[in-house]
């Protein structure tokens, strides 16, 4: 059982109904992170960052990229519905080429990270290749500056991969990671870090420290002012309701 995949199935469920496509019964985590993507690319053209000659084609490069992974997310899911000796076609090749491509065009462009982040979530599609696919994380993440929006997103992405790592030491600064971030009030992903946290523990049966982490999170509840209710909060409530536990009162 893959971790990584595994603590972001039921935030697929949220995002997906939230759209509309509820009813698509293939939904991969990576189809998440190419809607962060979009918004990022929103993002950067709210800034006014594309008006410069070199972002607008490198904006312009995002979107190609964009379209062309999701055209190869249709061949997936068109290859899957086929008998394994009919599956000879590789739907990720025409991706990866432009990826390439386009990357080494605009690789000093301020939106290059973008680039090195989708290389990342290719080398987990279309290679199942983790090692590097952390190492494009670590890569991506260190040419965003600290103070961008989607800086703590991606960072959240890189400590949930490192969780899959198969040594020890790895996946201990994940969790402490994982913790600091977890520990921080005003960070948008806080939340999101303690599911994380608690979905961690249990996969690998410490259901006390499990529990403590959405007991935590189930007791900040749901704002009144949110227009919609967290998720986390609600998973959270739901698997201890499961574990036949007392919900803890609000904060």
């Amino acid at each position: 059982m893959n971790l990584y995949r595994n603590v972001q199935q039921t935030l697929q469920e949220k995002y997906v109904a939230f759209l509309s496509y509820s009813k698509k019964k293939y939904v991969k985590e990576s189809l998440v992170v190419a809607g962060a993507l979009f918004l990022a690319l929103a993002g950067y053209a709210a800034f006014g960052w594309y008006q410069k000659r070199q972002n607008v084609q490198a904006f312009a490069g995002l979107i190609e990229i964009s379209k062309a992974y999701q055209t190869a997310l249709a061949k997936v899911r068109e290859l899957e519905s086929k008998p394994e000796e009919e599956r000879t076609e590789n739907p990720w090749e025409d991706t990866q080429l432009l990826l390439e491509a386009i990357a080494g065009t605009h690789a000093s462009s301020s939106l290059s990270p973008f680039f090195v982040m989708y290389q990342a979530q290719l080398a987990i599609d279309a290679d199942h290749d983790f090692d590097k696919a952390c190492q494009l994380m670590e890569q991506g993440l260190r040419r965003l500056a600290k103070n961008s929006p989607f800086y703590d997103m991606f960072n959240l992405k890189r400590i949930k991969m490192l969780l899959d790592s198969p040594m020890q030491h790895v996946r201990d600064q994940a969790i402490a990671d994982l913790e600091s971030i977890a520990a921080q009030q005003d960070n948008y992903y806080a939340q999101e870090a303690l599911w994380t946290l608690g979905s961690y523990q249990a996969f690998y049966g410490n259901m006390d420290q499990a529990v403590a982490a959405w007991t935590t999170l189930a007791q900040e509840g749901q704002s009144e002012k949110a227009l919609i209710s967290s998720p986390w909060i609600s998973q959270a409530q739901e698997k201890l309701k499961t574990l036949n536990m007392a919900l803890p009162e609000k904060k």
